[in-house]
């Protein structure tokens, strides 16, 4: 790979990362749903006596509207929601402001990704201490044991479940094999080598599976990254790194980048696919942030110049349960034509989690705020899109089913529910399912550290710049830079 080359694949895979909303997968990172401004919920009312003010920092608009919620139902306690937009400026302030001693803010929320640094650092404080464990038997258990520190104490509660799998066009699917019932098509993603042979038939087919090759990133490994002190290389994560291979190199994907306007234009119709010299998204056709007209136009204009006349249609996308939202928001006329199965292994991506910050003054009445957004009015109407003022859009969000809460009784109350856009499947009776097969005792505090260098490896892989045996070493010797005295690398 040319030094250009690798410097666009980085520069890119610090603009998805940075622009990472729902968090989880550092292979694989999920940008912003949200504004780029920062907005703050009403603020309440000058303190006067008898009433608790609050503030809570959060990168995403939930928080706004459970703030305005709880401000509306409350008195005693009122609730100043501000959202910092931007991830990294989020996770950077946070530290700023609590390794300072600042007072406020008393609640912060955090990515999945971010929940150890935060504990790591003591900015949550213990909820076991108000009786957050009366809660627990009323949540996903990953989502539960997300937020404890590595002594079991409860530092943070998530309102968000995330299971992923892979979503699908049904009309697609049946042009290239046939059926599109899920069960049948879900056999198609049971395993790393049924998903080859599905890319390949697509592609004879004259269609392509995936958008890029980075949809199976949402598929946790089912070995940990780190086993008794020493990093797990293993057999899976090899076979899928060489699956990311074969869809680069026998040009099985459109060689669209996750999060780019291609990508996001992929959902909708037929995308133009990308030659070599593009496939990395270049700065000629890296047009990030795809959810507007301007940028798809933009987009079909740079590609029409640059003479990519050859178009396909692609038939499925690997993303966590809100990514019903994504698809609802890009997927145009196609919307409505839709289906989801599971992958090849559990997995999950992004949620949102909230604590009392360690040097608040007002750590009750925090709890109390909390207490409440867990509870299962909260989280039947979080569900139902309560944030939406707008009828029609509240309306058409309960179709979506997008936001999946991580109360299990609000998920069972809805699992008979059928949704219209994805042929009527029972959408919440699988995500449910999805998320309590999920093993959160598989993930490592180096999840995100690790997943990102050997990322970097199989990038270099795929490309040719490195062999496999290269590529191995590659990772192994970072590691040992990285983590000297922490973790070990397998004698070589």
């Amino acid at each position: 790979m040319k030094i250009k080359k690798l410097v666009s694949l980085m520069l890119a895979a610090t603009m998805v990362f940075t622009m990472a909303a729902c968090g989880g997968k550092t292979e694989s990172a999920a940008p912003a749903e949200s504004t780029e401004k920062t907005e703050t919920a009403e603020t309440p009312a000058e303190s006067t006596e008898g009433v608790t003010n609050l503030v809570l920092w959060t990168w995403n608009d939930d928080a706004l509207s459970f703030a305005k919620w709880f401000n509306a139902e409350h008195t005693d306690i009122q609730v100043e929601a501000i959202n910092v937009a931007s991830s990294g400026e989020y996770e950077t302030k946070v530290q700023t402001a609590l390794l300072g001693g600042e007072t406020e803010p008393d609640i912060i929320g955090g990515e999945l990704g971010w929940l150890t640094n935060f504990m790591e650092a003591g900015f949550f404080a213990d909820l076991d201490q108000f009786g957050a464990q009366d809660i627990a038997s009323h949540v996903v258990d990953y989502v539960w044991e997300a937020g404890q520190d590595d002594d079991g104490v409860q530092r943070a509660m998530g309102y968000q479940a995330a299971p992923a799998g892979f979503y699908y066009r049904r009309d697609i699917a049946e042009k290239i094999f046939g059926y599109s019932d899920p069960e049948s098509v879900a056999k198609l993603f049971s395993s790393y080598d049924a998903i080859m042979d599905a890319a390949r038939t697509a592609k004879e087919k004259g269609y392509r599976l995936f958008a890029s090759d980075s949809e199976i990133n949402y598929c946790d490994y089912k070995e940990p990254w780190v086993v008794d002190g020493v990093v797990n290389l293993n057999d899976e994560r090899i076979e899928r790194a060489e699956l990311t291979s074969a869809l680069f190199n026998e040009g099985l994907t459109a060689y669209a980048s996750q999060w780019t306007t291609p990508w996001y234009q992929s959902m909708a119709g037929e995308v133009p696919v990308l030659s070599e010299e593009t496939r990395w998204g270049t700065d000629d056709l890296a047009v990030w942030g795809g959810d507007s007209a301007e940028a798809t136009e933009s987009f079909n204009e740079q590609a029409e110049a640059l003479g990519f006349t050859d178009t396909t249609e692609v038939m499925a996308f690997g993303l966590p349960a809100w990514g019903q939202l994504t698809l609802a928001n890009h997927a145009g006329d196609t919307y409505g034509s839709w289906g989801f199965v599971p992958g090849p292994s559990y997995g999950q991506g992004g949620g949102g989690w909230f604590g009392i910050s360690e040097n608040s003054e007002k750590k009750e009445a925090a709890y109390e705020f909390l207490a409440w957004m867990m509870s299962d009015e909260t989280m039947e109407r979080f569900y139902n899109g309560f944030h939406y003022d707008d009828p029609e859009n509240e309306k058409e969000y309960q179709k979506v089913q997008g936001n999946l809460c991580s109360n299990i009784s609000v998920i069972e109350n809805h699992k008979d529910d059928e949704n219209e856009a994805y042929g009527g499947e029972k959408l919440m009776a699988m995500y449910l399912d999805l998320a309590q097969h999920i093993d959160f005792s598989l993930q490592t505090k180096y999840d995100s550290a690790l997943g990102t260098i050997w990322g970097e490896a199989v990038s270099s892989y795929k490309t040719g710049e490195m062999t496999m045996e290269e590529a191995k070493n590659y990772f192994y010797d970072q590691v040992d830079e990285q983590f000297a005295g922490e973790i070990k690398t397998p004698e070589r």
